[in-house]
């Protein structure tokens, strides 16, 4: 038994020994724990130091990258006819971008920041920017654990449309059969009463025919309208959307009637009450271009030279074509970027009918349009060679498009010709004309450039087309320079 309480007491002995032991090891472990638990905590503090920092120089560099387009904009918008205007541009967005960037990163305490030269450069239409800071921030426990600072680096960018400078050069067909009625029952109506043919052959002509003595003219007057009363109310439209710019001169528009020749109701201008005025926008029937419609006699002509102006008798685009180039040309063929880096739109509005009939005389060598009887001094009375209606060859406009405009082309459907066929000249024109109608589409199509052809057959779809193609011009101009 005392054998037993010996052995006893010697375990507790050795027991309560161990717990001695125990609380100096506990001791031993806090304390050594207690460095890495202070470590973590300063490094936290040295993380929000460092968050809080980067917070204040991102609003800084992103002052800086939205000062930098900002800036390049406007002085593009200040300067736009200046030569080189990009680069100058260019340079004091970068210039800005840096002001703004030490203005606005303040105090950063225990800091300091490195800024790489701003990046500004124009894509197409559209200025970007890129600012790249790196700071470098001193740790203030990190240093006890040989961490002394804290590196920081991000960059920032931003971007901004500059406005597209864009001319449009509106090429009109007003050839004789811009005269027909905008509708079928428009047309119908018309022929009800009209004779307009020759001789024995007279019957239902569906056509206002501006030559003088012809009757068709008189029962449309105002009454019924004809496709260049709709052309011309679609290109009025266009003129007043065209009038709320982003900057002022952003858009110029032209006006070029044609019928042998290409001739000029409009030069390109910015001045929207000059356009108006021109196309007779204000004004009761007939407006500019049912005015402009073949009378036999040239019109817009300059000087007293019968020679020059729209000419009478057919559609010729191979010769309106060609002379459209010329006046492109003399503007130049810009990207859009400057006011005089400016970038060329041909909105052609036709029913596509060529027709190589000519109403002329000839004198010097030259071909003149004086009408019958002629109204020009020296020349006698034009006469007529005879209808050749054909398509449209695509190869006129290939020159235009590859000097580097875009052709947008609003076709007008040719309406078959209802008639009663008893022969004579008009009436086997009328067959011609009706053969190849369905035809003209396709060789239109060609000519235009890629995804700018447009079709509409009445006055309401002639206006939306026509607001549409401007429309894809100003996007276009924008997103794929």
């Amino acid at each position: 038994m005392s054998r037993f309480l010996s052995c006893a007491g010697r375990l507790a002995a050795a027991a309560k020994s161990l717990w001695k032991d125990r609380d100096g090891g506990i001791a031993i472990l806090f304390g050594l724990s207690l460095v890495p638990l202070v470590g973590l905590v300063g490094f936290g503090v040295d993380y929000g130091m460092a968050v809080n920092s980067r917070a204040q120089l991102d609003r800084a560099a992103d002052a800086a990258a939205l000062a930098a387009v900002v800036t390049a904009k406007s002085y593009v918008a200040a300067n736009s006819s200046q030569s080189d205007v990009m680069t100058a541009a260019v340079n004091a967005g970068k210039t800005q971008a840096v002001n703004t960037f030490n203005v606005n990163i303040g105090n950063v305490p225990l800091t300091s920041v490195s800024l790489q030269p701003p990046q500004v450069k124009l894509v197409g239409q559209t200025l970007s920017s890129s600012i790249t800071y790196t700071a470098t921030i001193q740790n203030s426990f990190g240093k006890l654990f040989m961490v002394p600072t804290t590196t920081v680096t991000n960059t920032v960018t931003a971007e901004a449309d500059l406005p597209s400078y864009l001319d449009f050069y509106l090429m009109v067909d007003v050839s004789g059969s811009m005269g027909l009625p905008s509708t079928e029952a428009g047309m119908t109506q018309l022929a009800k009463n009209n004779d307009d043919m020759f001789g024995d052959y007279k019957q239902n002509c569906q056509f206002a025919c501006h030559f003088p003595g012809n009757k068709g003219w008189g029962l449309a007057a105002g009454k019924i309208q004809l496709r260049s009363d709709a052309v011309n109310n679609a290109v009025c439209a266009l003129i007043q959307r065209a009038s709320f710019p982003v900057v002022p001169g952003q858009y110029r528009i032209g006006i070029y009637p044609f019928i042998n020749q290409l001739a000029t109701l409009a030069p390109l201008t910015s001045d929207v009450a000059s356009l108006k005025t021109a196309a007779q926008c204000s004004l009761g029937w007939p407006l500019a271009f049912t005015n402009l419609l073949d009378t036999g006699t040239t019109q817009l002509y300059t000087g007293n030279d019968p020679t020059t102006g729209t000419g009478s008798g057919g559609t010729h685009f191979e010769n309106a074509f060609p002379q459209m180039k010329t006046i492109v040309g003399q503007n130049g063929y810009g990207n859009g970027s400057t006011s005089s880096a400016r970038k060329p739109f041909i909105f052609l509005v036709t029913d596509g009918m060529q027709n190589g009939q000519n109403f002329f005389t000839a004198k010097d060598g030259k071909t003149a349009y004086p009408g019958s009887p002629s109204k020009f001094k020296g020349y006698a009375d034009a006469w007529w060679d005879g209808s050749k209606p054909s398509q449209i060859d695509p190869a006129n406009c290939k020159a235009l498009k590859d000097a580097g405009a875009t052709i947008s082309i609003l076709y007008i459907p040719y309406n078959k010709i209802t008639f009663v066929d008893k022969g004579g000249v008009v009436a086997d024109e009328n067959t011609k004309v009706n053969k190849f109608s369905p035809t003209l589409a396709t060789p239109l199509q060609a000519c235009a450039s890629p995804g700018y052809f447009r079709t509409a057959d009445s006055p309401e779809n002639i206006t939306a087309a026509l607001n549409a193609m401007f429309e894809q011009a100003l996007k276009v101009a924008r997103l794929t320079q």
